[in-house]
């Protein structure tokens, strides 16, 4: 595991697809000649100035959710914008230095916060019908999603995240809009987690337990069938940027089988989610690697090592992302007993 200092977290946000867009958002909470929601095409040198002084006293669930959103927004794996984006992100990355030193200097420990054992929590959206039934997690982890970012087999948990950022996790999870809820996983001593820092994290991980992806990546960062060279072409002329290539001799993600054997978990710091999620990385036998899809912090859970899961209340939705509102499980008994026969059948209980 990476364990970065302040500059070297800086360093990598410099250099990362999420890292570069969260910088220019940051920026444009100083500007009034750019609409927040736009991809900024310069930098404001006094804008630059004024949005580091402005880091040093923002609230840290208002800086996650600002992450969240310019990361699905500008460099994120369906964002339309994201190819046309990023070229401009990165042409001014450097220039936006004061503000990456500024965030680092000011969430540095919370962004390198491991996974709680006691702040674990599942968040479940209501299912969509009677006929949807949940399968057994831990069983076949060769069931992945794309070509292997993740297992299917797998449980998410996040880490009691501020209430600031609850709207923007769903939109970033890609959940449906459905009433969720939300349950402690309390997890057992003893627990072996792989975490994740840094893209050279991830690459350990890769190259520990290699296994070649057997068909083409699914998204516009690799070559894919959502893929055209030309719109591209900006961002592949940048020699600082990490967030596509067009040829490639093979892409490799893990072997999640191998990795459940060995480790029960594998966790993603908010220093490695803006530092790794997008970010394509060189391995030792001339092939690329790639986290994606992984959304936010999280811990990708390969077995069952829970204690008794607890109803919490509901998560501090406002029903802006997609009408989504939060279910108070401590009230809702209905709801929470359907959720805890999810629960069950998911463990394998």
């Amino acid at each position: 595991m990476s364990v970065m200092s302040a500059p070297s977290l800086a360093k990598e946000l410099l250099r990362a697809p999420a890292g570069v867009a969260l910088l220019a958002r940051l920026e444009l909470t100083q500007r009034d000649n750019v609409a927040s929601f736009s991809c900024p095409s310069d930098c404001d040198a006094s804008a630059v100035r004024r949005a580091a002084a402005f880091v040093k006293e923002m609230p840290y669930g208002e800086f996650l959710a600002m992450a969240l959103w310019a990361s699905e927004s500008w460099a994120g794996p369906w964002s339309g914008e994201a190819p046309s984006s990023l070229p401009y992100l990165y042409a001014d990355a450097e220039r936006r230095r004061e503000i990456a030193e500024a965030v680092a200097e000011r969430f540095h420990a919370d962004l390198l916060r491991g996974a709680d054992v006691e702040a674990q929590e599942w968040w479940h959206e209501e299912l969509p019908d009677s006929n949807y039934r949940v399968t057994p997690c831990f069983t076949n982890y060769s069931h992945v999603y794309g070509n292997g970012e993740f297992t299917s087999a797998g449980l998410w948990t996040v880490t009691d995240p501020p209430p600031e950022v609850h709207d923007t996790l769903i939109f970033a999870w890609d959940f449906d809009g459905r009433p969720t809820s939300r349950w402690r996983m309390p997890v057992r001593s003893g627990a072996r987690l792989w975490n994740i820092n840094a893209p050279t994290d991830w690459v350990r991980l890769v190259e520990t337990y290699p296994k070649v992806a057997v068909r083409a990546h699914a998204g516009w960062e690799l070559p894919g069938p959502n893929q055209y060279p030309s719109d591209t072409k900006m961002l592949r002329a940048l020699v600082t940027q990490h967030a596509v290539r067009t040829t490639i001799t093979h892409h490799a993600l893990p072997d999640w089988d191998r990795v459940a054997h060995d480790f029960d978990g594998v966790h993603l710091s908010w220093a490695g989610f803006l530092t790794s999620e997008g970010y394509i990385s060189d391995l030792t036998d001339g092939g690329v690697t790639m986290l994606r899809y992984w959304g936010s912090e999280r811990t990708l859970w390969l077995n069952d090592v829970f204690d008794e899961p607890t109803p919490l209340t509901a998560p501090m939705l406002t029903g802006s992302i997609a009408g989504a509102v939060g279910v108070d499980l401590t009230s809702d008994a209905a709801r929470q007993s359907s959720d805890a026969s999810d629960l069950e059948t998911l463990l394998g209980r």
